[in-house]
């Protein structure tokens, strides 16, 4: 009878295993990552906030979103509350993908959302304020006409369109209502004749 209930018992204790290292994994994961160009000192400004359970990551850069290079590494040891920004101050000119790549104790590892970031010395696009409560304002500081019409998308964190907006050429200010997203991390994209040309990641 005992042989057959740990028999019956060895599923179970499987599942709580694997529960207990996704649980593990899960803790690892940074709680806040966002990377934001800073068009008038061309540097990008990277903001981390480890969750419970890292002991270290690095930042990587790509250009490719394939490719990937270190770039600057953090330990954290028992400094698991603490925010930490860095400056990456040399971004390719174009698109530029940043993740995180974490570890924790004593296995759990793995990497952050991707984020792209449009690095231009033109101060073309800003965003304001942040973090965001009622409206997201875009302003376009360029000096370039606009010749087509200006879409603008907001995304969660895993890619998902949540709020799409039209507007014409001639708009260099543009309000977009986010009252009814929930407090998190979300992209806001402009594209112009089907070209990304500013890409950014907002906290509300």
């Amino acid at each position: 009878m005992a042989a057959n209930l740990l028999t019956m018992n060895k599923p179970l204790q499987l599942l709580l295993l694997l529960c207990t290292q996704l649980f593990s994994v899960a803790r690892a994961q940074p709680s806040e990552f966002s990377a934001i160009y800073e068009a008038n000192k061309h540097t990008v400004k990277i903001k981390c906030e480890p969750a419970g359970g890292t002991t270290a990551f690095v930042i990587q850069r790509s250009t490719d979103n394939r490719n990937w290079q270190d770039i600057a590494l953090q330990q954290i040891g028992t400094r698991t509350t603490l925010s930490f920004t860095w400056y990456d101050k040399n971004p390719s000119a174009g698109e530029n993908y940043y993740r995180i790549k974490y570890s924790g104790d004593p296995t759990a590892s793995g990497f952050s959302k991707t984020v792209m970031v449009i690095a231009n010395k033109e101060k073309n696009w800003v965003m304001f304020p942040v973090p965001v409560k009622d409206v997201l304002n875009l302003q376009y500081r360029g000096l370039a006409r606009i010749t087509g019409v200006i879409g603008v998308f907001i995304q969660s964190e895993s890619g998902r369109i949540l709020h799409r907006l039209r507007c014409a050429s001639n708009n260099s200010l543009i309000q977009v209502p986010v009252s009814n997203l929930g407090r998190g991390i979300y992209d806001v994209r402009i594209v112009i004749e089907n070209e990304i040309v500013w890409n950014q990641r907002f906290v509300k």
